[in-house]
């Protein structure tokens, strides 16, 4: 779409979103767009889109957060209008403006966090990030550093991949009384969320109270990030790939667990990670990436538990019996929760890494594995 529009829009990126700005107050092309509301093209994926008009401050600085904010505004607009085809308006504030008659508290918190809020506001990390670095992550390298990185051959190493584990809802202990081990980002919004359902706040004073919300805990992101980037840099280098993850070639399984530890230690209560890694071989890079992508799955079978595969799993690991029962049992409790539980989507992840998982676990828990995935339901999640 960006590819097709006259010059004088500019597309851009806010998070995971597409931003067309221009200068002047202007209709949106709405002929590059399939319909008036959210369509599904021919390979299925789903769009909707909003616009907003805003008159920008003098100062610089300040017409870059004014720019922020207004494109977090759109981009939770663009969201409601691609779930909600019976919303006709395109225009920001009135699509939001019927939150508290279509969604429920947790939607609407859901809705507020889901919306990424990087690049960070504040001139600091904007200066901050050097020309190979993630402009979002200062300090941390950009995806582009890793696509030259890998352009040689790897045949030594660990593949690294790592992964923030339930950011959005947090994470519940399964050990004792169960009480919360880490917070969500919707769950920090929750209380706002209250307030908007009751229709007494109005929507620029609900998104600006979110936005701060928002900025506060990306920016324990990227202290996060940094920390896991920082602390693996002797044996590797991580690189940012992923939304709330970093994935790298590193020279071995030791100096990931380290970083891991010492990120989940910096965000204690707040947020934390999983790794998965996988050893380079004739597969090369992506043979190994595949591997630690499933190693870094069963990492989050054991999100909560004490079992120490919940920070890192090495490929070729097979898991002790009852790291095995756990696992096992975060499936089946998946499945008796059936299609739309959070987390569901782990089922079809399991499904289609069967034979690897068979791999990782005692005799003993296979059969009761195997019996788990044959149910009707399980994978049937969107991944």
């Amino acid at each position: 779409m960006g590819r097709a529009l006259e010059s004088v829009w500019n597309p851009s990126y806010y998070g995971k979103e597409l931003v067309l700005i221009r200068a002047g107050n202007h209709a949106f092309p709405i002929d590059l767009v399939t319909s008036s509301s959210n369509t599904a093209d021919t390979r299925g994926v789903r769009h909707g889109w909003a616009t907003e008009h805003l008159a920008l401050a003098a100062s610089r600085d300040e017409q870059r957060e004014q720019l922020l904010r207004t494109c977090y505004l759109v981009s939770m607009a663009a969201r409601m209008r691609r779930d909600r085809p019976d919303l006709l308006s395109c225009q920001a504030e009135e699509v939001l403006r019927s939150v508290p008659e279509a969604l429920s508290m947790t939607q609407a918190a859901s809705l507020l966090a889901g919306v990424l809020v990087r690049p960070l506001g504040g001139r600091a990390t904007a200066s901050g990030a050097a020309s190979d670095e993630d402009p979002r992550f200062p300090g941390i390298a950009s995806a582009d550093a890793w696509a030259i990185a890998m352009e040689g051959s790897h045949r030594r190493g660990m593949y690294t991949v790592t992964d923030v584990h339930d950011i959005e809802w947090g994470t519940l202990s399964r050990e004792g009384s169960g009480g919360q081990v880490t917070e969500g980002n919707a769950q920090q919004l929750l209380p706002l969320a209250s307030v908007w359902l009751r229709g007494s706040t109005p929507v620029a004073d609900v998104v600006e109270r979110a936005y701060r919300i928002r900025v506060r805990r990306e920016s324990v992101l990227l202290g996060h990030l940094r920390t896991l980037s920082d602390t693996v840099s002797p044996t590797g280098r991580l690189f940012a790939t992923l939304g709330d993850g970093l994935s790298g070639i590193v020279s071995g399984a030791a100096g990931v667990r380290s970083a891991v530890k010492a990120a989940n230690s910096w965000t204690a209560g707040q947020m934390h990670s999983g790794a998965g890694v996988a050893a380079l071989d004739e597969e090369g890079v992506v043979g190994a990436r595949h591997r630690s992508h499933f190693s870094l799955h069963v990492t989050k079978t054991l999100k909560g538990t004490a079992h120490r595969q919940r920070l890192m799993h090495e490929f070729g690991e097979v898991l002790s019996s009852d790291a095995a029962d756990s696992a096992v049992s975060f499936l089946t409790a998946l499945e008796e929760a059936g299609p739309g539980a959070p987390g569901y989507h782990h089922l079809a992840h399991a499904r289609r890494w069967h034979t690897w998982w068979c791999m990782h676990l005692p005799p003993r828990q296979r059969g009761s594995f195997s019996r788990l995935l044959e149910s009707p339901r399980a994978g049937a999640a969107d991944t």
